[in-house]
């Protein structure tokens, strides 16, 4: 038989691709294929954040809720505070300085987030003044140079010691994969935020990559989150306002890592300065400047063995200045200013030596280089001044035992020694078992502790009063987790917490003390769904209750959170259709309850060419009134209504 033809063997070519280049004009590139959306629940989704190096999600001695970069897209998530929302068992509330967050029903007023531990690229970032974690417009990372948000529910102490109290998130930014070449994007919504962000990355065929990335804001007239009256209103806005920008960069070459970044914020604030006739508006502002710079190294020694070595230096500073008008009526300016300056060290050394065995220690140090709270004009010597100085080691171990096929056993101990809060020991356990296809059960038990941090010692040493010892809590935890097909996946976890000394400021004296024995009992149910079209269903339904040693329920803690998103393609993936519905119970608090709410989001997002993103995004689409209270004082507040957002996103040289 004679061979085909070089022509025969292109026209039969031709004509088996012919319906596919009648339906699309040109084949899908690489970029394309890969940005598909998958019509499978992932099962082995890599996480890191739970046991400090990567495995499978459904291995992890924890729960792990992952957002990803294509959840970050689709949905049109704008903040650190929009993409914590999404996840089950967390609550966001902001009072238009700080964003707060809440976890498994623990939210406390005038908290500053220090019972959550926040990483970027497992670097702890909670400052040293008030352990906080900034997550507003302040925080380090744009949410477009996000690869992934994981969050490690429940004590995490066992292996991050402070701050590690009811979870631990890790924010994991993009690699020069992502970020090759050229990249710019821009957006504007209807509360008049302006933002963009230029990036550049390469890597070369050395295997030396990095990239740099600059972002910056800006908003005006920000309407007041308080019902004013009609003639208020204006000069109320004129003084509203936030603006800020971003620097942050990686290099890696040889096994070593390099990240650099900086943040400033400036949140201007309507203030009422007393003058001879009466009062008049004028300008308060809330100044945040933030910087890190860490370098890390891996290296393999030998067949069997690991080390991984970091340091990093940072600093955080934030001042609120508020005008007043001073003898002989010259304008003047007093400041509250928080400075803190601290460098933390982390080495670990890992071995697969032993069979069945995952072995891991390390070893954490953070040295506070200044800690500061000083009070007073600006330009002049400060009225009062408060300093801190304190050292922080702690020791680690870890086993990933290997028991079977079937079951696996995770035990961890760490010994933590501050010059201030004493010594602390939590230990870890987890059972993994595998017993069935597609499923596992998770048997976890972990305790974890808080120090009082410097603006509380702060707060109480004027009184004399004593300084709070830490609090703690210690959880168990039982997880289902089942595949019941490939599409169709279901998640059931129970677990009770008892907390002990939580540090709370008193009603009654004002300060900071030790509060009694607090119980907290819930469920997190989880359901995700996939079809063949490229639709995705993601729900979740967290239930608890946090009750005192009198049985009264907690303040700022609600009974109920229900989240749910849900993507669907219009053309492909060409344009894609996306949804949120988001619900959050009535909680109590010190003046009044707080109703509950549910709102609505819904972006859609359109590639117009691999190259090109265009995204519309409307959010609280049935412009939903409601109120947070998240400080101790003052009323509550009025949240964001209705808004409307357009972004574009352009890469060049790709």
């Amino acid at each position: 038989m004679r061979k085909p033809t070089r022509a025969l063997w292109l026209a039969l070519a031709v004509a088996a691709c012919w319906p596919a280049a009648r339906a699309q004009d040109a084949a899908p590139t690489l970029e394309q294929l890969l940005r598909r959306p998958l019509t499978e629940v992932p099962r082995d989704v890599e996480v890191s954040t739970s046991s400090r190096f990567a495995e499978s999600a459904a291995q992890a001695p924890s729960l792990t809720y992952v957002v990803t970069d294509a959840d970050i897209a689709r949905h049109g998530l704008r903040s650190m505070g929009d993409i914590l929302r999404t996840m089950p068992g967390l609550f966001v509330s902001g009072d238009g300085n700080f964003s707060y967050v809440g976890a498994r029903g623990l939210g406390r007023p005038g908290d500053f987030n220090a019972r959550l531990l926040f990483l970027v690229d497992g670097m702890r970032v909670n400052e040293n003044i008030y352990d906080a974690a900034l997550l507003g417009s302040e925080f380090f990372v744009d949410v477009e140079l996000i690869e992934r948000v994981e969050f490690a529910p429940g004590p995490g102490s066992a292996l991050y010691g402070n701050n590690a109290f009811l979870g631990v998130v890790n924010v994991i930014t993009k690699g020069t994969d992502k970020l090759a070449g050229a990249q710019f994007s821009a957006g504007v919504d209807s509360n008049r935020r302006r933002q963009m962000r230029a990036s550049w990355g390469r890597r070369t065929e050395g295997g030396v990559e990095g990239w740099l990335a600059l972002s910056a804001f800006r908003q005006d007239r920000i309407d007041a989150d308080i019902d004013v009256s009609e003639a208020d209103r204006g000069p109320i806005a004129a003084h509203n306002w936030d603006r800020g920008e971003r620097l942050l960069g990686m290099a890696r070459a040889g096994g070593w890592t390099l990240r650099g970044g900086l943040s400033r914020r400036v949140r201007g604030l309507p203030a009422l300065m007393a003058v001879p006739d009466g009062f008049q508006f004028a300008q308060e502002r809330g100044i945040y400047d933030n910087s890190f710079v860490a370098l890390a190294h891996e290296r393999a020694l030998g067949e069997h063995w690991s080390l991984y070595g970091a340091v990093s230096a940072k600093r955080s500073a934030y001042q609120t200045r508020f005008p007043y008008l001073r003898e002989g009526l010259v304008p003047s300016e007093f400041a509250a200013v928080a400075v803190g300056r601290w460098l933390n060290v982390d080495l670990r050394l890992s071995t697969r030596r032993w069979r069945d065995h995952d072995l891991m220690a390390g070893v954490e140090y953070q040295f506070d280089r200044q800690q500061t709270i000083s009070h007073g004009t600006v330009g002049e010597e400060p009225l009062g001044e408060f300093f801190g100085d304190n050292r922080r080691r702690g020791l680690f171990v870890q086993d990933a035992w290997r028991l079977g096929d079937t079951h696996r056993l995770i035990l961890g101990l760490r010994r933590d020694q501050a010059m201030l809060g004493g010594s602390n020991n939590n230990p870890r356990l987890a059972w993994v078992w595998s017993g069935v296809a597609d499923a596992t059960l998770k048997l976890m038990y972990g305790s974890a502790f808080r120090e009082a941090n410097l603006y509380e010692f702060q707060i109480n040493a004027p009184f004399e009063a004593p300084i709070p010892t830490p609090e703690r809590v210690r959880t168990l935890e039982l997880a289902w987790e089942h595949a019941l097909t490939p599409r169709l996946q279901y998640r059931v976890s129970l677990y009770g917490s008892r907390l002990r000394g939580l540090i709370s400021v008193s009603p009654e004296t004002g300060v900071f003390e030790n509060s009694g024995a607090i119980r907290n009992v819930g469920a997190e149910l989880g359901l995700e769904r996939r079809w063949d079209g490229g639709e995705q269903l993601r729900l979740s339904l967290s239930l608890q209750e946090s009750k005192d040693a009198q049985d009264r329920r907690l303040s700022n803690s609600p009974r109920a959170l229900l989240k749910l998103l849900y993507s669907q393609p219009l053309a492909g993936d060409a344009l894609r259709l996306s949804w949120q519905a988001l619900g959050v119970s009535r909680r109590g608090s010190a003046a009044q309850d707080l109703p509950g709410y549910a709102l609505v989001n819904a972006t859609l997002l359109w590639r117009a060419d691999p190259d090109t993103e265009l995204s519309l995004g409307l959010y609280n689409m049935a412009n939903t009134r409601y109120v947070d209270r998240p400080g101790l004082l003052g009323p509550p507040l009025r949240q964001e209504g209705r808004a409307l957002r357009f972004a574009l996103t352009r890469r060049f040289g790709s």
